[in-house]
Order: C-alpha cells, then structure tokens, then sequence
C-alpha cells in the first residue's frame, strides 16, 4: 500500500508520530478530501512536503493561452514549489489527449510510438510529460498516470493507482490507469 512510502519519519511531540503532507495542484476538492482519507495532510505549504500530486485538466476555454492554464501553467506553479524544497514524490494525473488527436500521415498509430495531441489541451497534456522529467531531474520519484476518468470516483482511482505506482524502484514512469 503507498501508505508505507509516504515520507520521512520523524517526532512530533503532540501526536507522536508525522502525518505526511501532500501539496495538491489541481480543481477537484474531492481529490483532496480523497487523500486525506488515504492519511494524507493536505498543505499549502512550501516546506516539508512528502508528495506533490498535480491534476491537469482541460477548461475549454477557447483562448489559447487561458486553455493551458490547466496543463502547462499549473504544472509550472508545481516545479516552482519543488525547487524551493526536497520533495520525495511527484505524480501527475493527466488524460490521454497527448495521444488521442487525429492521426498523421507518416506517424505510427501506437501510443509508444508517436505522440498525437489533440489540440491545445493535447500539447498542454504533452508537454506535461515532459516537465515531468523535471521533477525526477530534481531528485523525486515521479510518476506521469494517464487515465481516462470522468467521474469523480475515477478519478480518486487514479490518484490512489499513482500513490500505489510510487512503490515502484523507478525514478521516472508514465503509467496507464483506464477503467
């Protein structure tokens, strides 16, 4: 279970024992009520944070640079935090649109073949996965979960197939959760 990886142990002289802390980046309240129940602290803090967990999504705006506000610009607002401190972990949940645009001419069809955007939010997907490599560039175990959840529930899912992910010796992993 990822509980057993959450981070670093230490005493804290009121309870006795840490509650690891997980800095969320996302829109969705009931991941972060979600996590909590998992025994996560959910922080807006800056320091001593075990996990940053970022949500992309797509906000259908039909301005271009306001489209990536939920991809590109959130997951930069996520690296800012992880160059200011030691993070163990990094997961970002994003959707398949880096993969589910219109096929090319001379492109290969496989997913681990060729990426295909599909539009604005795809390239904000894709460059998501490479800023990814940022963070375990940085030090922490990074997991990219690509899902294809809608509800809710799907997504709490996924986030939990990320936290679950972590266990693996990887430093670096894009990882497929569909339901």
């Amino acid at each position: 279970m990822a509980k057993t990886r959450k981070g670093k142990e230490h005493d804290d002289e009121s309870t006795g024992s840490h509650m690891p802390k997980l800095r969320y980046f996302g829109r969705n309240q009931v991941v972060s009520q979600y996590v909590e129940t998992l025994g996560w602290s959910i922080t807006e803090e800056e320091t001593e944070i075990d996990v940053i967990l970022v949500e992309t999504y797509d906000n259908r705006s039909s301005e271009y640079l306001k489209r990536l506000e939920g991809t590109v610009a959130l997951m930069r607002t996520a690296l800012d935090v992880l160059e200011k401190e030691n993070v163990r972990s990094f997961i970002v949940l994003t959707d398949h649109s880096a993969e589910n645009g219109t096929k090319r001419p001379n492109v290969p069809g496989h997913v681990n073949q060729g990426t295909r955007p599909d539009g604005i939010h795809g390239f904000g997907a894709l460059t998501v996965e490479v800023l990814g490599r940022m963070a375990a560039k940085k030090g922490a175990i990074t997991r990219i979960v690509k899902h294809s959840g809608k509800t809710d529930a799907a997504v709490c899912s996924a986030v939990h197939y990320g936290l679950e992910a972590l266990n693996s010796k990887k430093k670096y992993d894009v990882v497929h959760h569909d339901i």
